[in-house]
């Protein structure tokens, strides 16, 4: 005896599997019934918030995007780096900590003001990626941009005063005070832990905010 199986009982996505393979020629009766299944009120509605389910899920999705924007950015303000050094007429170095801590501070502000602006810096306008308020996702202020860079604006100033008192210590006694070597390694840490929490942070939440998202109280979407 022919099994033939129940599809009133199937769900929407059960259903759409049964119908691409399904062998319309053979089971005509049965290609016939999950087509009027498929277009009742019921499925319908189910389609729908199923479709409303991925546009959602597809809007948090920002990881990579994220990641190429930074990517565009960071490659935009080494160009910058480079020109400045050009026009001040001082050495280009990759490995010179001081004007690489230096660009660190010029990005924050960059982020700042263009976040607060537009929402986007550069490489998130590339990316189609945009940054907004996380209770209304409507466009943010310069106030909750600043809350949002904070931190990092504070670690890269925090970052130029070591080097300068690293460099000020060894210009006077021509060593450095174990205090300041501690110093030295403590903020290294600090970085590191602050850059592993925020990839962490992304990871583990629906709309992949990082801390400093939860900071500014915003939210990155597709656009």
């Amino acid at each position: 005896m022919d099994y033939k199986p129940k599809f009133s009982t199937y769900t929407y996505s059960e259903l759409l599997d049964a119908k691409e393979h399904i062998d319309k020629e053979t089971y005509p009766d049965r290609y016939d019934e999950i087509v009027r299944l498929l277009n009742l009120p019921n499925f319908q509605a189910e389609n729908e918030a199923q479709i409303q389910e991925r546009i959602e899920i597809n809007k948090y999705s920002t990881f990579w995007p994220r990641f190429w924007a930074a990517a565009i950015d960071g490659i935009t303000f080494a160009v910058v780096l480079y020109l400045e050094c050009l026009i001040l007429g001082v050495e280009y170095d990759t490995q010179d900590k001081f004007l690489q801590a230096l660009n660190g501070v010029q990005f924050a502000i960059y982020a700042i003001f263009m976040h607060g602006l537009f929402g986007q810096t550069l490489g998130k306008m590339v990316m189609n990626v945009k940054v907004l308020n996380h209770d209304t996702e409507t466009e943010i202020n310069i106030n909750q941009a600043l809350r949002r860079e904070s931190v990092n604006l504070l670690l890269n100033i925090s970052w130029v005063l070591i080097i300068l008192a690293v460099a000020v210590s060894l210009e006077l006694s021509g060593t450095i005070s174990k205090s300041l070597s501690y110093g030295v390694i403590g903020f290294g840490i600090l970085a590191m832990a602050w850059g592993i929490s925020e990839f962490v942070t992304m990871l583990f939440n629906d709309k992949r905010r990082a801390i400093h998202d939860y900071i500014g109280k915003t939210v990155v979407v597709r656009t």
